[in-house]
């Protein structure tokens, strides 16, 4: 059975038509899904690109290891020298792919 039992005739004009085929292809969703969304108030948002994916992964990867570098940290009560140069390094890795690919952002 379906969710939803009501079912609405609409009709548009070319320039709304292209719009709501805009809006539906940028969101990734149906063009009954961008219309209940907006009936509903919410903000239709653009799906994120691969690149930002790919991004967002990697950040993530880095991420993770200066975690695992401050949870030895809180285990041993300190890092060594090199462990703390590793944690800036990757720090400054997050920045620097962050900063270099700030064309994918908007």
């Amino acid at each position: 059975m379906r969710k939803r039992q009501y079912e609405t005739h609409l009709r548009l004009n070319e320039k709304e038509q292209k719009k709501l085929d805009e809006l539906a292809n940028k969101a990734g969703v149906t063009k009954s899904a961008v219309l209940r969304k907006l009936i509903m108030g919410a903000e239709i948002k653009e799906r994120p690109n691969v690149d930002f994916i790919d991004l967002i992964q990697s950040i993530d990867h880095l991420a993770i290891n200066v975690n695992q570098i401050a949870h030895h940290a809180n285990m041993q009560g300190g890092i060594t020298a090199e462990e703390a140069a590793e944690a800036k390094r990757l720090v400054t890795e997050i920045r620097r792919r962050l900063y270099s690919r700030r064309d994918i952002f908007g």
